[in-house]
């Protein structure tokens, strides 16, 4: 099987699964914040934090340092496998002795026992990320879809259940435990490997040198993508991080499914074709185009049917999530370009620019939350939409001088995008605001107008993005070659 036909059945088999795994995420969002307070779900996101930095540890960016390699070795895998183990032991001691400083520092006691209980989830993990990382590397992510779609349906049932019986916010975290722990076993059961020796010194000399500063730019990725849920949980009531939470859950089931595929596909597969900068260039060019053709205007609607989507999925409670909604899509809108632009850097080996990039992005956003604070929570989400339009900006810089793809190229590419995407928005705006049906109705039928619009008017303007995506498929599904764009 060639390269492209390995990235046409990986991008086939991990889009499946990403969908598959929003779609079941979101069912089970939608029952459990129907059945939930938003201050339950704030009360959870006030330790994710915790857990996401400490779980960017026990990797130490070993994982994509094993998937770059030609061939992983088994001293390797040995290595990895103890490191990360190890590591997740000394950080679940650390998160059970710490509790109580994290607990006075939401100043609420209850974290306690929850950050206790969920920090077992990094020990469950540590034992199959090297499972995971070999089936990436290999390509092989139809079992990497069936572990995935299995172990979300099994937790999100055990959440649910619990939820129903009353047990409030230790739904959520048994939910979370279980989803570590049934991903371990799962991948034990596909991808059997045991380690053959200890760490081997050649092995960790190797890859700590590309993977130490993937973790230390993951260290800092993972904080900053959750520092907004440290603050607000900080300063605001749980309730208000709930609300804000939820929002983010709802935008990223749009953006981080198309992104994951690609970055999942592309990055194992271009980085065997490394040496040739003219073909990644134009492979990243298609990818962005793609990409942007399907999440610009899927955010862009999300934000225009926010308030019947939240008041037709979980109710009048949720509510008061609708401009926290409106405003992360704005932000929402640039995640893939964000993610796109940063894999270069990954596929060229220059970890070095990463952690350097992440670094000044970081003192962006840091500004953002200084100036933003002081008007209160609009103020800090405000800010963090300003911010990321900036970071946008830094993440392209290397991209222009590595595949000579510029900001202008780049703008070029996205501005059409834009445009087609306008007269489907004004007229999902305008039908939600004329008209008088039930919120089930305004959303159902508000989105399908919006869908014909939209691609209607990118077959009339012959769309290049559009014409991407069918020449992609059509290696697959043939019939598609019949359509002219």
């Amino acid at each position: 099987m060639s390269l492209g036909q390995k990235a046409l059945s990986g991008f086939s088999w991990t889009l499946f699964s990403n969908i598959s795994l929003k779609v079941v995420t979101l069912a089970v969002g939608i029952v459990l914040a129907r059945i939930l307070t938003p201050e339950d779900f704030g009360l959870v996101a006030m330790l994710i934090v915790f857990f996401e930095v400490s779980q960017s540890l026990v990797d130490s960016g070993f994982s994509q340092a094993l998937i770059r390699e030609e061939r992983i070795m088994e001293s390797d895998k040995s290595t990895t496998f103890f490191l990360n183990v190890i590591i997740a032991i000394i950080l679940y001691v650390i998160l059970w002795l710490t509790a109580p400083k994290i607990a006075t520092f939401y100043n609420n006691q209850a974290l306690i026992e929850l950050c206790r209980f969920m920090g077992l989830s990094l020990i469950f993990q540590s034992f199959s990320l090297v499972q995971r990382a070999t089936l990436t590397h290999e390509l092989k992510f139809k079992k990497i879809t069936k572990i995935n779609i299995t172990t979300s349906i099994l937790s999100g049932a055990i959440g649910i259940i619990l939820a129903l019986k009353g047990f409030g916010v230790w739904s959520l975290a048994y939910k979370y435990v279980a989803l570590s722990l049934t991903l371990s076993i799962s991948y034990y059961v596909l991808n059997p490997w045991l380690p053959r020796c200890f760490i081997n010194k050649t092995s960790f000399k190797k890859l700590f040198g590309f993977g130490s500063k993937l973790l230390a730019a993951g260290i800092l990725n993972k904080v900053y993508q959750n520092v907004y849920k440290l603050i607000i949980g900080k300063y605001f009531a749980a309730a208000t991080l709930g609300l804000y939470t939820q929002s983010k859950l709802y935008v990223n089931q749009v953006t981080q499914s198309a992104v994951s595929t690609l970055q999942t596909v592309t990055y194992p597969v271009l980085s065997k074709a490394k040496e040739e900068p003219e073909r990644l260039r134009e492979a990243y060019k298609k990818i962005i185009m793609a990409s942007s053709f399907v999440i610009f205007p899927l955010t862009m609607g999300l934000a225009v049917m926010a308030k019947p989507l939240i008041l037709t999925l979980v109710g009048e409670k949720w509510v008061e999530a609708v401009p926290f909604l409106q405003l992360i899509c704005l932000s929402g809108a640039l995640y893939h370009l964000h993610s796109i632009n940063l894999n270069i850097l990954k596929v060229m080996g220059r970890s070095d620019l990463f952690l350097k990039l992440e670094i000044i992005k970081k003192i962006n956003i840091t500004i953002a939350i200084i100036i933003g604070i002081q008007f209160g929570i609009w103020g800090l989400l405000i800010g963090s939409v300003i911010s990321s339009y900036v970071a946008l900006f830094i993440n392209m810089y290397y991209t222009r001088k590595f595949i000579n793809y510029s900001y202008k190229e780049q703008f070029s590419d996205l501005l059409p995008i834009v445009w087609m995407s306008l007269p489907a928005l004004l007229i999902m705006y305008g039908f939600v605001q004329l008209t008088n049906f039930s919120h089930f109705i305004e959303l159902f039928l508000g989105t399908g107008i919006g869908v014909l619009v939209y691609l209607s008017v990118t077959l009339v303007a012959k769309s290049a993005a559009l014409g991407h995506i069918l020449n992609l498929l059509s290696t697959r599904y043939p019939k598609l070659k019949q359509v002219k764009v």
